[in-house]
């Protein structure tokens, strides 16, 4: 089982999450810490990000899926580009999104 040690010992880590444009505006700070089960993967920590910050679920998801128009960084790299949101985070990352940006 991901994030248990070979004793059953349940392992934690912690990610950042920076938050920016109308995500920092609903949850009124700039940035989150989360403990997450070792081996968690990004989708996990939007979920949990939601789960503890209801106000940002709306922003995020829509039916349950990540919206499309939400770009997603782990560590400055987008997560598109990479695993998805399937990637595997590690103990220090920093998890960053950001609304879509417009311009004319």
């Amino acid at each position: 089982m991901k994030g248990c040690s070979a004793s059953g010992i349940i392992r934690l880590m912690q990610v950042l999450v920076k938050l920016f444009g109308e995500f920092r505006e609903a949850a009124g700070r700039s940035s989150a810490p989360l403990e997450l089960t070792a081996g968690s993967t990004v989708a996990r920590a939007l979920e949990e990000l939601g789960r503890r910050m209801p106000q940002l679920q709306e922003l995020v998801f829509d039916g349950g899926r990540l919206r499309d128009h939400i770009h997603v960084f782990v560590n400055g790299r987008n997560v598109a580009t990479s695993g998805g949101l399937d990637e595997e985070l590690s103990d220090g990352d920093t998890l960053t999104f950001f609304p879509p940006v417009g311009g004319g």
